[in-house]
């Protein structure tokens, strides 16, 4: 049994008053040791009502998204607004205050954040809206799947007739409630210094473009043709970049289920499809032709017209044939034992039944009050006196006594500003980061502490090429591992060293820089820093006070942590490629390495965490943070549900549990959608008169959300027709001025003229010495006080060598000759 402690967090007091759009935020404070305390009004919270069920349970008591996000925290029954001495007495007693009132349903004015801040210049505030608290949209009626059509990622994931796919469960506020536990922690570690509280202003929408792997820059870097259209009925693109980029087909049968493969073309995904064909021919599997290709060099013969489209789909077929005749349980293995790429499509139910996830304790049974659930544990390893154990969802007021008896019982200490910073500093700007991360998750990391101000310092070797360098997309469509703006979007604000670490001597600079650091972010398959000298127990002996944080797709320990691939794998091990695709039709899976997306939202956080810990108690920590782990935190309800009643979350398209009609509809024009999602019966009615007047509003088959349920193929059927002859823009209006979340799905070719994303300055851009200037993506959220910085561009190979050897380190002319004489900087 695993051990906790108080928490990394212990200290702190947290007020949540968010709904479904923020609930997770306060779950991730509880977990990490903060007393969370949820202020729900007189007939609950509003996410008490929200699907996955437990039937059994007593009547408001049974939603499962309620018991897994809200477990760890306590309840109270208050109206702020009726009782304002109450409230300022809560606020004086709380570090942090997280809400998701929406301005389109009404901001209370006691939420105002400037008189609150005048009254608590204490307190960090954060606001999780839809679009955010300014912008031409900040009032817009929302839902998850029209935040997700509006952030880009809808646009990307497409069912085989064309149709834009959502996952089928929501994700969109689950992406803001984690990126919020990171914004509060930034504000504090800024309070830390200063004393001052600020206000965080948090857009859910801003969140989801992370989720395009860096598609969405690809208009605004000049890449017209990035991601290149399908058309309906075919099963696969291809990209003769020679990049490194993919087939599109993915999703292969295997003898009791499916698995994620592609078979990659290039020459950094290309050697791992020539071990698929080494593997078949050791198992007897031998082809004339095929089995002698060269994938890293198919390319070359594709552009040459050596090898058709005929020829590709031949190969499609004879992999398929072989791996129709293996095992799910066998894939994982093979994966760590050969190097291919490829991963078993696991459901909610193979995950409960995981070897890796009962070796690590990933999954916990929750005792409540109605019988045992299960959930997602801690969602990091290494350090498990950073977690508390966590107790279950509350009932409805169930410690009014208690909170307010703490809360109230006097006014706490003064915050001590002995060492306050001067005025207009950046909140990190002492902490220093040696970052060893590869492609997305772990570089995410560093540049979100490089944002607030941290020097970041980034090791990479033009011999291994980073696999975000050669994706893209890029400058006018020229492939240039210098100038790909999805490495661009990952690493902005870093220094950049070239080491090789192949070599004694960079290995030794690396033993310096941890000397220099507080923090190192490292991405190698498990076990290579222990190769190579690098532990976490050899380098604490150097920096006792190093926080370390390892991330990989399994975890550093268990059957699997040698099992090494990329987010579209940690999305088949997390139960995500599952979930994607139309009710009867094939599984599409989400866009992209999708763990990647998810996991440095979690793996930020509790670094943030450990550092606050680390100022308090002076103790370094190692933190293993596993993209898979972190995946299923965002499907916790689901897992519960299986562990209540045996429900296995499958593909449903764009439908919704409660709501109906709720999906994406076509529109006029060439590949023109609307995304839209009627939430109750007033707003059916309200659209039913827009689309057909008194004859389809009255027709009973359609009248409640349950015989809308049960009608909804006719329903859809109705909605497309009426959708289909008319502009989005006007179906967009229209809808909206009646209320009824909607939204076009928005073109990534688009996304640089949103109006609200303009208004928030999404996208950045940023003198490049190569391009002229580089984009990135800002940051989510706005700090009040301490905003984000974007001052310098990613770092050409060795740009900063000179600054980190001689001004960080203090090397001498011997030094830097020695590494020369060895070629260690390259």
């Amino acid at each position: 049994m695993r051990r906790y402690s108080e928490g990394f967090l212990n200290s702190y007091r947290v007020l949540d008053l968010c709904n479904h759009r923020g609930l997770l935020a306060g779950h991730m404070l509880a977990q990490l040791g903060a007393d969370v305390v949820q202020v729900e009004p007189e007939g609950g919270n509003t996410a008490r009502r929200l699907a996955p069920f437990a039937p059994d349970w007593p009547e408001g008591e049974q939603s499962l998204f309620w018991a897994t996000y809200a477990a760890g925290k306590r309840s109270i029954v208050a109206d702020p607004g009726g009782d304002q001495a109450l409230w300022d007495r809560l606020l004086q007693s709380a570090d942090i205050l997280i809400e998701s009132y929406s301005p389109a349903e009404g901001r209370p004015s006691w939420l105002d954040p400037a008189p609150l801040g005048e009254r608590h210049p204490h307190l960090i505030h954060v606001s999780i809206t839809p679009f955010g608290l300014e912008g031409p949209k900040h009032d817009w009626p929302d839902s998850e799947i029209t935040l997700w059509a509006a952030g880009g990622p809808l646009w990307l994931t497409r069912g085989h007739d064309d149709r834009p796919l959502r996952i089928s469960v929501p994700q969109a506020y689950l992406h803001a409630g984690a990126t919020a536990v990171s914004a509060a922690l930034i504000a504090l570690a800024d309070r830390a210094s200063t004393g001052l509280g600020q206000h965080v202003d948090l857009a859910v929408v801003q969140t989801l473009p992370q989720c395009t792997l860096g598609a969405a820059l690809a208009e605004g870097v000049g890449h017209a043709d990035f991601v290149p259209r399908r058309k309906a009925g075919d099963e696969h693109v291809v990209d003769l970049s020679g990049s490194g980029s993919i087939t599109r087909k993915s999703k292969w049968t295997v003898s009791d289920g499916l698995a994620e493969m592609h078979l990659g073309i290039g020459p950094a995904a290309g050697p791992a499809s020539n071990k698929l064909m080494t593997w078949m021919r050791d198992e007897g599997w031998f082809h004339p032709v095929f089995s002698n290709w060269d994938w890293s060099r198919l390319h070359e013969k594709i552009i040459a017209g050596d090898v058709s489209e005929a020829d590709l789909d031949a190969v499609r077929a004879w992999v398929q044939s072989f791996l129709a005749t293996r095992h799910k349980d066998e894939l994982v293995g093979v994966a760590m034992d050969r190097g291919v790429r490829i991963a078993p499509i696991l459901t909610v139910a193979d995950l409960a039944a995981s070897a890796q996830f009962a070796a690590r304790d990933s999954i916990e049974t929750i005792y409540g009050p109605f019988g045992p659930y299960k959930m997602p544990g801690a969602f990091a390893r290494g350090c498990p006196e950073g977690f508390v154990l966590r107790r279950p969802a509350p009932q409805l007021g169930e410690h009014d006594a208690e909170v307010r008896d703490e809360w109230l019982a006097g006014r706490r200490s003064p915050l001590s500003r002995a060492a306050a910073r001067v005025a207009g500093g950046r909140p990190l700007e002492e902490l220093r980061v040696l970052d060893l991360a590869w492609v997305v998750a772990g570089p995410l990391i560093g540049r979100a502490l490089a944002d607030f101000g941290a020097t970041v310092v980034r090791v990479e070797s033009s011999r291994r090429v980073e696999t975000a360098r050669v994706m893209g997309p890029f400058p006018g469509g020229r492939y240039d591992v210098q100038q790909s703006a999805l490495f661009e979007t990952c690493n902005a604000g870093k220094l950049g060293l070239s080491l090789d670490l192949s070599k004694d001597a960079a290995r030794d600079v690396v033993r310096d820089l941890v000397g220099w650091a507080d923090v190192l972010v490292e991405s190698f398959t498990p076990g290579q820093m222990a190769k190579w000298n690098l532990s976490y127990e050899e380098l604490r002996a150097l920096n006792p006070g190093l926080v370390m944080v390892s991330t990989s797709l399994s975890g550093q320990d268990g059957p699997d942590a040698r099992y090494s691939g990329y987010g579209n794998h940690g999305a088949a091990l997390s139960g995500f490629q599952y979930i994607v695709g139309a009710p009867d039709g094939p599984l599409v899976g989400p866009y992209g390495p999708y763990t990647d997306f998810v996991a440095p939202r979690f793996g930020l956080a509790t670094l943030l965490a450990a550092l606050d810990y680390r100022r308090s108690t002076g103790k370094g920590c190692y933190l293993d943070i596993s993209q898979v782990e972190a995946g299923v935190q965002f499907l916790a309800p689901q897992i519960a549900a299986f562990s209540v009643t045996g429900e296995i979350q499958g593909a449903v398209g764009n439908r919704d549990a409660l709501m109906a009609p709720h999906g994406v509809f076509r529109a006029a024009g060439d590949d023109q959608w609307i995304a839209l999602a009627v939430e109750n019966d007033g707003q059916w009615r309200d659209l039913a008169r827009l689309m057909g007047g008194a004859d389809l509003e009255q027709d009973q088959r359609f009248a409640t959300a349950l015989s809308r349920l049960n009608h909804v193929e006719e329903l859809e059927a109705i909605v497309e027709a009426w959708t289909a002859c008319r502009d989005v823009q006007w179906l967009e209006e229209t809808l909206r001025r009646r209320g009824i979340p909607a939204h076009r799905v928005q073109s990534i070719y688009g996304m640089g003229v949103d109006p609200q994303m303009q208004a928030r300055g999404h996208l950045v851009r940023i003198a490049h010495p190569l391009s002229g200037n580089a984009m990135i993506e800002a940051a989510p959220f706005r700090l009040s006080r301490t905003p984000a910085r974007y001052d310098v561009c990613a770092p050409p190979y060795g740009r900063d060598n000179d600054r980190v050897l001689r001004g960080i380190l203090g090397y001498g002319e011997d030094r830097l000759g020695a590494l020369a004489a060895v070629d260690a900087l390259a």
